[in-house]
Parts: C-alpha cells; sequence; structure tokens
C-alpha cells in the first residue's frame, strides 16, 4: 500500500496569508486591501518567482463577476475615516495624543495611513493599554480596508 507524506514548505506569515487569498478572482486591488500596506507587490513576485502562483489571464475572468474596492479609496470617504480617528483619540486621550492626531492628519490617503497604522497602533497600545489600543488600531484599519463594488 502506498504512503503519503505531506511536504512541508516553510512559509513567512505574509507568503502564506497572501498564497491563501490568491484565489483566480480577486484583483490586485481587493487583495492589497486585505493585506499590509506596502506588502502585495513583493509577496507577489515571491510567490510567482517560485511557482505556488501565476497571472490569471482577464479574458477567463467571469465578465458578470462584481470588481471590489477599498471604500476608503474615495477621498470624501478617506477624510470622514480620518477625522471620526481623529475624534475618538482626542476625546480618549486628550492632549497626549497630539504627536498621534498629527501623524494621522499628515496622510494624504488611505494607504499611507494603513503604513502607518502599526506604528500608531503601538502608541496607542502604551497610552490606552493593550487591550483598548489595539481595539482602537483595529477599528481605524477596518474602516480603511472595507470594500465596495467598483464603479465602472
Amino acid at each position: 500500500s502506498k504512503k503519503f507524506q505531506v511536504r512541508l514548505y516553510r512559509f513567512g506569515k505574509d507568503l502564506r496569508r497572501v498564497l491563501i487569498l490568491v484565489d483566480g478572482r480577486r484583483d490586485i486591488a481587493e487583495l492589497s486591501a486585505l493585506t499590509r500596506a506596502g506588502e502585495m507587490d513583493s509577496v507577489l513576485s515571491q510567490l510567482e518567482l517560485e511557482g505556488y502562483i501565476e497571472p490569471n489571464d482577464w479574458h477567463e475572468v467571469d465578465p458578470q463577476r462584481v470588481a471590489y474596492v477599498p471604500a476608503a479609496n474615495d477621498p470624501q470617504v478617506f477624510s470622514a475615516i480620518k477625522q471620526k480617528a481623529l475624534d475618538e483619540i482626542t476625546e480618549r486621550i486628550g492632549p497626549v495624543g497630539n504627536p498621534l492626531i498629527t501623524e494621522i492628519e499628515s496622510c494624504a490617503g488611505a494607504l499611507e495611513l494603513r503604513a502607518k497604522l502599526r506604528n500608531i497602533e503601538a502608541v496607542l497600545v502604551r497610552l490606552l493599554g493593550p487591550e483598548d489600543g489595539t481595539a482602537l488600531a483595529r477599528k481605524i484599519g477596518a474602516e480603511l480596508t472595507w470594500l465596495v463594488p467598483r464603479s465602472k
């Protein structure tokens, strides 16, 4: 009788997470919203180079499929998300949160704020404690990655 053995590959967390998300239907904009800011291009390149994924021929994609993009890509939506984060930080932390407020205000778009969110979370954890700091950072992050149908 044949025996089979699982072949173990040593994937880093980033590679594994993206490999799980790649399904042949999501485009890069959708995948990017589900991963850390700035990680998508390098991780996809590495997975493709190592032969785990390959580019999808767009002619094979179902034309009836609805594509999604982050709602925060819209400048008005991003502005509202940013203001909501600023208000909550001001209310919960007060003047001690001014450096965070300055950092968030300097962000021109959702991708920039997402890239800074890990550092912002670290500060929030120091100021609010692990539970509340992490919860607030995740709340902001969730709003930045909320997906809506792409308009044509």
